[in-house]
């Protein structure tokens, strides 16, 4: 007859886990506080006119974003705005449209710009916070069940797996979100929103011959791009001559190659600390220990068979 085995103790990995799920609960708490109290980046964004139409060169516009606040501090050097808005007028006198030309306009500036909103961008990084808090607390109740043992049943452990799986990937999105996003989002917004632009007769934000080049850098720090943007700005071209710009660039010394602008500039963003922190805690608490609690599942033997020993 075989001795009973008498009470267990609560299977150690399971307390680890448990202990690292509420990690995630106060850290994600947290997370959630700093962002409904704090700035979620500090954007840069600056541009310099190196080449353009009616002496419009040496036009510089920065732009400082603060989210805490959601405004945005942008600034025209002095000399600078009284050629822009005279290079505007003249555009604008130069821009008549017919109404055709302007509904496909229009309809290509809001199929290409389209997309979410800064403040739709943060609701959802809310949402998913909160998402996040409740698969922490579910799997706590999933690990709960069976806390004597090293195994669950089939059904529970797949439920556990994918629940802790989903946590991982929402956490992720959290990080995509704040990081990426956000920042695209809001960049797109200071420049003046291209589906209002697109609503107004006496603006195309088209170029002819487009050429654009780009270098770039991201990390947990926030990231830098680096452009260039050149070619023939269709709204300073007189209505008769734009198809015979659009087919090819016009000659040097015409009245048309006044149209050429040629802009440089760079953007970027500052990430906080606690945003970077929040990534540093996302690799150790739900990608590290979870994965290292899997493997240690992997190959734990059941004590019970410790006494038992194979002969050959």
């Amino acid at each position: 007859m075989s001795e009973g085995i008498g009470p267990q103790p609560i299977a150690r990995w399971r307390i680890i886990a448990c202990v690292a799920l509420i990690a995630q609960i106060v850290i994600l708490l947290a997370i959630k506080s700093a962002l409904e109290e704090e700035s979620w980046f500090v954007g840069t964004l600056s541009a310099t006119v190196d080449d353009g139409p009616l002496m419009l060169e040496g036009v510089a516009a920065n732009a400082t974003i603060d989210m805490q606040n959601e405004q945005d501090d942008i600034s025209v050097e002095f000399f600078g705005f009284f050629r822009l808005s005279h290079w505007q007028d003249e555009r604008d006198d130069r821009a008549a449209l017919s109404e055709q030309e302007v509904e496909e306009y229009e309809e290509n500036m809001n199929e290409t710009f389209a997309a979410p909103s800064p403040s739709s961008v943060k609701s959802w990084t809310f949402i998913l916070i909160n998402v996040g808090i409740g698969l922490s607390a579910l799997l706590i109740v999933l690990i709960g069940v069976d806390l004597k043992k090293q195994w669950s049943k089939p059904l529970l452990t797949t439920a556990r797996r994918f629940v802790s799986l989903a946590s991982i990937l929402n956490a992720l999105t959290v990080i995509i979100l704040i990081l990426v996003v956000l920042p695209a989002s809001w960049f797109g917004t200071i420049v003046d929103n291209p589906q209002d632009f697109s609503r107004s007769d006496d603006n195309i934000a088209f170029l002819a011959h487009a050429d654009f080049s780009q270098e770039s850098s991201i990390g947990l720090d926030g990231f830098s791009l680096e452009f260039e943007a050149s070619g023939y700005d269709i709204g300073m071209i007189r209505p008769a001559n734009r198809s015979a710009v659009e087919a090819e660039p016009p000659l040097p010394g015409s009245p048309d190659a006044e149209s050429f602008i040629s802009i440089s500039g760079e953007m970027g963003t500052e990430t906080p600390k606690y945003v970077s922190e929040f990534v540093y805690y996302w690799i150790v608490l739900w990608v590290i220990v979870p994965f290292a609690l899997l493997i240690q599942q992997r190959v734990a033997i059941d004590p019970r068979l410790t006494s038992m020993k194979v002969y050959e």
